[in-house]
């Protein structure tokens, strides 16, 4: 008899399944245009962040009701965020976003954002623990790092010293994770020195302190025709997003 996809992790996958269910039933009313729309900032068809993110994002977003978002790293995910505050969430979320970078993010902005967000334009091992230390239950911390641990790095800073300064019940999205926490060939042969999803299986293996919330690569893998019949843009595939939230200190 096989063993489990990964050992030493808990998957929460009758959780995360139940949790699809109600995206399921908000499917109808995703508010995201395919192309680009001058009443949005965010489109389903950009190059970067695409429909079954954005979808996903939706869901979680909508059940979560969060007070504050940290975003680190920013560009399309950022407008979506900014698109549901606007459209579904009547502007009541604060957001932050961090980036050393904020040129795929500013064109996307609207001159009255100023007042919706915080962009702090530095590196993230440079922001205070503190700042993270100020999100509450449900509130979410959005990763969208440069995917590389090394001495120095946004990954390692993230994982080794953010993480663990969060406070219990708080919400955390890592983007850019393969359904079998591996990266493809292909991308090795294009010199990419990816190595996050590593790190992030062995901050899982046997850690009761937090739980899978929405695990979307391994979802579509294992269930691409429940996606096809329930929410046919996300059969699209891209993208792939691990959800945890802190149970515990």
């Amino acid at each position: 008899m096989a063993g489990p996809p990964f050992p030493g992790i808990d998957l929460n996958e009758a959780a995360q399944w139940e949790r699809l269910e109600r995206f399921a039933a908000w499917y109808p009313e995703q508010p995201f245009p395919e192309q680009p729309d001058p009443a949005r900032r965010f489109h389903l068809a950009n190059p970067s962040y695409g429909h079954f993110d954005a979808i996903m994002l939706y869901g979680m977003l909508r059940e979560a009701q969060p007070r504050r978002v940290i975003e680190v790293g920013s560009g399309f995910s950022s407008a979506a965020m900014l698109d549901l505050n606007e459209h579904v969430f009547g502007g009541r979320i604060a957001f932050t976003f961090i980036d050393p970078d904020m040129r795929r993010l500013r064109p996307l902005l609207r001159s009255d954002d100023a007042s919706r967000c915080t962009l702090v334009e530095c590196r993230v091992q440079e922001v205070p623990l503190a700042t993270f230390a100020e999100l509450r239950e449900n509130d979410v911390l959005f990763i969208d790092s440069s995917h590389v641990s090394k001495v120095g790095s946004d990954v390692n800073r993230l994982y080794l010293e953010v993480l663990p300064a969060l406070a219990p019940g708080v919400l955390v999205h890592i983007h850019d994770v393969a359904g079998n926490l591996e990266y493809p060939r292909e991308w090795l042969d294009e010199g990419r020195a990816w190595n996050e999803q590593y790190l992030l299986r062995a901050f899982l293996m046997h850690n009761a302190a937090w739980r899978i919330e929405l695990f979307t690569g391994f979802l579509f893998n294992t269930r691409h025709e429940w996606f096809r019949e329930r929410m046919p843009l996300c059969a699209r595939g891209g993208g792939g997003q691990l959800w945890l939230r802190r149970i515990s200190a």
